[in-house]
């Protein structure tokens, strides 16, 4: 972002003024210097004001009622001007105030509306230099506060120079973010700049304007250089201060996430925008990794996986040394139980496994049959016996496949005796994620996946984020799928393979293990992997969990292994 045109002089003896949500105290005067004058505050008026004193004369606000004024000249002559700040329920506006005669001649400088869902404003504005005034604006809105900040320009016809909007918490982000505007010569050229000091939780980013003979100019050094600083000060301390690593990791996270638009959740906007552009970010990678490792480390494989989901994010593409990091922490991971796994059968091609009763794994192969876990005895199946593990609550539909195609992740559904299939978007693909290749391959056991099937719709998971797909009786989407809370309900019963029939329990697979979830009593994740895991060749490519929810069948390579803890 670019603030076009000089902003500020260059007079060197005044004094330096904060303004953010939280006023500064009273700076200390160098001993031998003259303290300068203390620069101007605003008057805040009550609710219902409309009448403002401007000079000799006085604006009265032909829509909406006054938060604030700010007595100062605007265009170098008497008497004086006013910036005025008013507001109705939908918008909020900043006026330069002229008194001509008895009269007053008012200008809008700049405007913005006002969610429905934001009340109760406030304003505050100050003098922030010989050059630039500053404009705070609070609303109450449903989650917390809402807050724009305006740059303006002390000249005869007064312009926005920035606005910075500070959003209320939201689900991915819910620090708190406070933010100090100053004026200071920051790169030792003569001229003020100006630095937004935004705090993130106790992590502080400084977001510098540079005054240029241009105008002024973002220095787009940061957030990444304060991030970085955090990123491998974590780094250093992963083997020594596991606590402190992951403290540093997780700041960088929340600052990467409350900052920047890639996150998908930023917080800060300028001039109207949602979030600075941070392109990729090699520090939250950084971070990321050290966050996964230390989760990891701690016992606590959902967090980790949820961490793991960054990864696939363009703006956080980790090192060779940070993935290697991670995945040696995932085979040195402490499991919470002894597991032990035996070999029930062999399929060389890929199978889709699922329970029929505590006793009983189906294999739906080349050769369909059922295995007795308690005699190891096999019998062929019939295709008429062959059911389809995740299939609605009336039995007419299942499950095919889940699809990767140009348009994301998408359920292959159709009839359970008949051939055709339609199907059902999970994830859409990011309208920035080109296709340059049509693609339409199977999903692999780590990507999405369909849990089950609830009289609600389909159950689906990818890594810790579990997914509810509304269905029709027609199974045709009925919705947007809904992203479901830790803790939260689970529609219920759903028939499927990788999830119990109530939803308590269900399986999450990693290249290295395998996580059991209790989704109704939360927790950190069972992590399951047998002492000798890595001496069975080949990669995960099915996974069932029992109706108990107390064994897990795999298909790894081309063996059939039945774990139990």
């Amino acid at each position: 972002m670019f603030l076009a045109g000089a902003l500020l002089g260059g007079c060197s003896s005044r004094k330096q003024v904060p303004f953010g949500l939280q006023d500064a105290g009273a700076t200390a005067v160098p001993e031998g210097e003259e303290a300068a004058a203390e620069l101007p505050v605003g008057t805040t008026f009550e609710p219902n004001q409309v009448e403002v004193p401007v000079a000799e004369s006085t604006l009265v606000l032909e829509v909406g009622y006054a938060l604030a004024a700010l007595e100062l000249d605007l265009d170098g002559s008497e008497p004086s001007d006013s910036l005025v700040v008013s507001a109705d329920p939908q918008e909020v506006r900043l006026q330069a105030a002229y008194p001509r005669g008895l009269d007053v001649t008012a200008r809008t400088i700049d405007s913005f509306l006002v969610p429905s869902h934001c009340v109760e404003p406030s304003a505050e504005i100050r003098q922030l230099s010989a050059s630039l005034v500053g404009v705070r604006v609070d609303h109450t809105c449903e989650t917390g506060k809402r807050t724009n900040f305006w740059l303006v320009t002390i000249e005869a016809q007064p312009r926005v120079r920035e606005r910075i909007t500070v959003l209320p918490p939201n689900d991915r982000s819910k620090a708190p973010i406070e933010i100090e505007l100053r004026v200071e010569d920051r790169d030792a050229d003569g001229y003020d700049d100006v630095v937004a000091n935004v705090r993130i939780g106790e992590t502080d980013v400084p977001l510098a304007w540079l005054n240029r003979p241009g105008g002024f100019a973002r220095d787009a050094s940061q957030p990444e250089a304060t991030l970085k600083e955090l990123a491998d000060s974590a780094w250093d301390s992963l083997n020594s201060d596991l606590r402190r690593a992951k403290q540093r990791a997780l700041a960088v996270v929340g600052a990467f996430v409350a900052l920047c638009r890639e996150s998908g959740a930023a917080r800060i906007g300028l001039s109207g925008t949602h979030g600075l552009q941070c392109q990729q970010s090699p520090a939250t990678a950084r971070a990321v990794s050290v966050a996964m490792t230390a989760a990891i480390r701690r016992g606590s494989f959902v967090r980790a996986l949820e961490l793991q989901r960054w990864w696939e994010g363009t703006a956080t593409q980790p090192t060779p040394e940070e993935r290697e990091l991670v995945q040696a922490a995932w085979r040195k991971a402490k499991a919470g139980t002894t597991v032990t796994w035996r070999i029930i059968g062999r399929e060389a091609s890929p199978a889709s496994l699922y329970f029929r009763g505590a006793d009983t794994l189906i294999v739906d192969g080349r050769a369909p049959r059922a295995i007795q876990l308690s005699t190891g005895s096999e019998s062929r199946l019939p295709e008429a016996d062959i059911m389809p593990a995740v299939r609605d609550p009336d039995g007419r539909f299942a499950v095919r496949s889940v699809r990767m195609t140009c348009a994301g992740f998408e359920a292959e559904v159709g009839p359970i005796r008949g051939k055709q299939t339609h199907r059902v978007p999970i994830e859409r693909r990011a309208s920035n994620a080109p296709c340059k290749t049509p693609i339409d391959r199977a999903a692999s056991v780590f990507e999405w996946a369909v849990l089950g099937w609830a009289p609600q719709g389909l159950v689906v998971a990818s890594g810790d984020l579990l997914r509810v797909v509304p269905l029709n009786a027609f199974a045709k989407p009925a919705g947007s799928p809904i992203d479901l809370r830790t803790g939260s309900p689970l529609p219920a019963p759903i028939r499927g393979a990788r999830i119990t029939a109530d939803g308590s329990r269900y399986v999450i697979p990693h290249p290295e293990g395998i996580v059991v979830r209790d989704w109704r009593g939360g927790g950190a994740g069972l992590w399951l992997r047998p002492a000798d895991w890595n001496a069975v060749p080949g990669e995960l490519r099915s996974i069932a969990i029992s109706p108990d929810g107390r064994h897990v069948a795999v298909q790894k390579g081309s063996e059939i292994r039945l774990l139990t803890w």
